[in-house]
């Protein structure tokens, strides 16, 4: 028998590891740089859209104009909602609670998905303690550059004061987890 045999199977078992570690490493490699530029470009999208609720000058239930660039800097929850949808009416009281209670700290502005006529005579029968803006059927479009992919109601954005999106949930948001989302700049000394 050929001594050199077990030594030729050995090496060719060896380089054939090799070659698929390489693969795999290759592989690997691949997968991470494209999912680090998906991640890049999902927040490059999202800071767009950050800028384009900013860039928005909205009547209010009154008919007033309200420009959000006054929230430019601040903590503001961004609620998108319509009168016609009942998960989003049944928030609508704890979230004017959470304003009341931050005291200026934190902004909230509900974008109504309606008509200003549905806005106004909700906003005077429940009289929130924040300001319901008309964004009308365009405000599908911000909220869906937002993160709500199939544009469903209601959908909320809590917007921290460096621009970016801190949270965002799709549904009726629960008390707990809004007190979770505004206890950060909630605290002594904020």
């Amino acid at each position: 028998m050929n001594a050199t045999a077990p030594r030729n199977t050995m090496r060719k078992t060896f380089i054939a590891l090799l070659i698929l570690l390489a693969v795999a490493a290759g592989t690997t490699g691949a997968w991470l740089w494209q999912r680090q530029q998906a991640l890049a470009a999902q927040a490059a999208a999202t800071a767009a859209a950050v800028e384009a609720f900013y860039q928005q000058s909205l009547p209010d239930a009154a008919g007033v104009v309200r420009n959000m660039t006054e929230h430019r800097g601040r903590v503001v929850v961004v609620n998108f909602w319509a009168t016609w949808c009942v998960p989003c009416v049944q928030e609508i009281p704890a979230f004017s609670k959470a304003n009341t209670d931050a005291s200026g700290r934190v902004a909230f502005v509900g974008l109504g998905i309606d008509s200003r006529s549905n806005i106004a005579g909700f906003d005077e029968r429940f009289k929130p303690s924040y300001p319901l803006l008309v964004a009308g059927a365009d405000g599908t479009t911000l909220a869906r550059a937002l993160g709500d992919e199939g544009g469903e109601l209601p959908f909320t954005v809590v917007i921290g004061p460096d621009g970016r999106v801190v949270a965002s949930h799709l549904g009726k948001v629960d008390d707990a987890t809004l007190k979770g989302w505004l206890a950060p700049y909630l605290t002594a000394g904020s």
